[in-house]
C-alpha cells in the first residue's frame, strides 16, 4: 500500500511539473506576435499574415539592408486583438531574395498615422517583447 501511495504521489508531482512547463510554454506565446509561416510575396503584397497586438499599431514591411537602418516599404494599421489573413502592401514590388521583415509598432501619439522613420523614431515605436522587436524574417516560398 505505501509504494502505491508513493507510486501515486511521484506521479502527481510529476503531471504538475508538466502541466506548469505546459502554461509556461502558452504564455510565452501569448502578447504581441507575427505569424508569417504561411506569407506569399505576390509583386508588391505580403499575404497571409496573422498579428496579435495587445493596443493598436501597425504591422510594417522592413527592408533590412546590410549596414543601414531598416527602411519601411509600407505598413498596415492595426487594431488591439488578433487579425488574420493580413494582405499588406508595399511602395512598390518587393523582391523576395532581399532581407524582408515584418515587424509591429504600437501607435503612440494617438493620431492614426503611422509616423516613425528617420528623425522620427520616438513615436510609434516597436513593440518589444522584453528585449527584443517583434519582428520575423518573410521567407519566400520555395
Amino acid at each position: 500500500m505505501k509504494i502505491h501511495i508513493l507510486a501515486a504521489t511521484a506521479l502527481v508531482g510529476i503531471a504538475g511539473v508538466a502541466h506548469a512547463q505546459n502554461n509556461a510554454n502558452s504564455s510565452a506565446q501569448t502578447g504581441p506576435q507575427i505569424d508569417a509561416v504561411d506569407a506569399m510575396i505576390e509583386g508588391n503584397r505580403i499575404t497571409n499574415i496573422t498579428v496579435e497586438i495587445n493596443r493598436p499599431g501597425y504591422l510594417v514591411i522592413h527592408n533590412d539592408g546590410v549596414g543601414a537602418p531598416p527602411a519601411s516599404l509600407g505598413h498596415i494599421a492595426l487594431t488591439q486583438g488578433r487579425t488574420g489573413n493580413i494582405s499588406i502592401e508595399a511602395d512598390g514590388p518587393l523582391d523576395p531574395a532581399s532581407n524582408l521583415t515584418l515587424m509591429l509598432h504600437y501607435e503612440t501619439n494617438d493620431n492614426q498615422t503611422y509616423d516613425f522613420g528617420p528623425g522620427s523614431t520616438d513615436v510609434d515605436t516597436p513593440v518589444m517583447n522584453g528585449d527584443a522587436a517583434v519582428v520575423v524574417p518573410v521567407k519566400p516560398a520555395m
